[in-house]
């Protein structure tokens, strides 16, 4: 079953509206290990279109999309909706899938990824955050709970910590650049989260289009299989005169492991 693209792109000041609802961070965002590329270690926070926003700040504000961006660069919100709201993805009748038009070419390419943990504030439940940052377009991508993390093509099993793992498959997406010599990730933390529910994530394969990442996640205690929601925000910005796209994956931190 597709997820209904109802809530669609969205009036800049509803825009700022929504990403004001969000609760702040109880750790801030982290992202700024550099991958293979070069990249500022200054933030910046996500603002309404056609405000500069502010340099130098953490970016705790619970936002999804927030990036990591050289000092002269400033960050405008073009859209913003909730792709997959809170459920467990693995339930057949509303699964966690989210789909959209394949992009030819050039194929998004995976350019930061954010974790960040949030506590329970303005009726919002607590919650842990990893986001997803590309260019070009939004990939598809399917959010499903496994016992286990296999390597794509090699089944190999790559170990994470917790009792079970939240796959995450990008479909018409790459880590990689278009001449395959490097890694595309420009920023991103370090694999060892260490939130209440998110202990470390790792990457599961990146080959013809298909983009997959295990997070190891901690059950609630005395559950051998609790039924964890989930849920997806989508944000569209421009950050330095470049279009970004963002998936922003929550996970509900509200039962204590």
């Amino acid at each position: 079953m597709k997820i209904p693209r109802t809530t669609t792109t969205v009036s800049i000041a509803s825009a700022a509206a929504l990403l004001a609802i969000l609760p702040a961070c109880g750790r801030a965002d982290q992202g700024g290990q550099p991958g293979t590329g070069s990249m500022s270690s200054a933030t910046t926070s996500v603002t309404a279109p056609g405000k500069t926003a502010t340099q130098g700040q953490s970016p705790a504000t619970g936002q999804p999309g927030s990036v990591t961006a050289s000092p002269s660069s400033s960050s405008q919100v073009l859209s913003f909706r909730l792709a997959y709201p809170w459920h467990w993805p693995n339930d057949a009748a509303m699964p966690g899938h989210v789909s959209h038009a394949a992009y030819v070419s050039p194929v998004p390419e995976l350019v930061q990824i954010k974790v960040g943990s949030h506590p329970a504030a303005s009726g919002e439940r607590a919650y842990d955050r990893i986001s997803f940052t590309f260019t070009n377009a939004y990939p598809s991508y399917q959010i499903a709970f496994a016992g286990k993390l296999v390597a794509d093509g090699s089944g190999r099993v790559i170990p994470l910590g917790g009792q079970g793992v939240l796959k995450i498959v990008f479909t018409g997406a790459q880590a990689h650049t278009a001449d395959g010599t490097k890694s595309s990730v420009i920023s991103q933390p370090s694999s060892s989260i260490g939130f209440q529910r998110m202990t470390d994530y790792a990457q599961a394969g990146d080959f013809e289009g298909v983009l997959s990442y295990g997070i190891g996640i901690t059950w609630p205690g005395g559950h051998s299989n609790p039924q964890i929601p989930v849920r997806a925000y989508e944000e569209g910005t421009v950050v330095g005169g470049q279009h970004r796209y963002t998936v922003a994956i929550d996970i509900d931190a509200s039962i204590p492991a």
